[in-house]
């Protein structure tokens, strides 16, 4: 099994498990499908964390792979199973470290927060390999960060810092590597009951934000 899945009072972790580099293989993406239909249906999910084992989040698609087996239906089939996770009317917090590139980053920006530690690199490399994002990260980015930015991100195939996607709105806050899960079930805890994707902003403004430390919050 490529994803793990836990689920103890009521939070689901999604683990992508494939280390070191947690590639996205096609067995990835029918995994995925598969456990996001069963988790549509349990009782008493009231978030939903995804990460990476190991150092890192994910690398993305197995570009080989991806290349061999490209075509408009298989792309289609993806998105609408990312799109599942972006429907969810539970916070879905995508929790990152280490590398979160192409069709990685492209999962988590349709999770309604990312929080990453502050050595993570982000980005959409896909344009290097003669490809361009195909999940939807491209929409997500200039919903998030204005067309000019994803434009930019898009066609230099650029990878950047934490710090950068922070400053760009691309993720919500930046804690330490060991504070990482502590800092995510108390936002968890503070956002119970009254999530709605509406109020994302409102959210971030005052849980979030880096000069208003989440565990401070009251």
């Amino acid at each position: 099994m490529i994803l793990q899945w836990e689920f103890n009072n009521g939070i689901g972790l999604m683990t992508i498990d494939q280390p070191p580099s947690n590639t996205m293989t096609l067995g990835f993406f029918h995994e995925l499908k598969e456990l996001m239909g069963r988790i549509s249906v349990i009782q008493g999910l009231r978030a939903l964390i995804i990460t990476g084992r190991g150092r890192h989040f994910s690398s993305g698609a197995d570009i080989s792979e991806l290349l061999e087996n490209i075509s408009e239906s298989t792309l289609l089939g993806h998105y609408q199973t990312c799109l599942s996770i972006e429907r969810m009317n539970i916070p879905v917090i995508s929790s990152i470290r280490g590398v979160c590139l192409g069709s990685a980053f492209e999962l988590a920006l349709f999770s309604h927060f990312r929080i990453c530690t502050p050595d993570a690199v982000l980005g959409l490399p896909e344009t290097t390999f003669g490809l361009i994002p195909g999940l939807g990260g491209i929409q997500r980015i200039a919903a998030l960060a204005g067309k000019a930015k994803a434009i930019e991100i898009i066609l230099r195939g650029i990878t950047f810092p934490a710090s950068d996607a922070m400053e760009m709105g691309l993720v919500d806050a930046m804690v330490p590597k060991e504070q990482m899960i502590p800092a995510v079930l108390a936002f968890i805890e503070k956002i119970d009951g009254r999530f709605r994707n509406a109020d994302r902003q409102l959210l971030v403004k005052r849980l979030l934000n880096p000069t208003h430390p989440i565990e401070n919050e009251r």
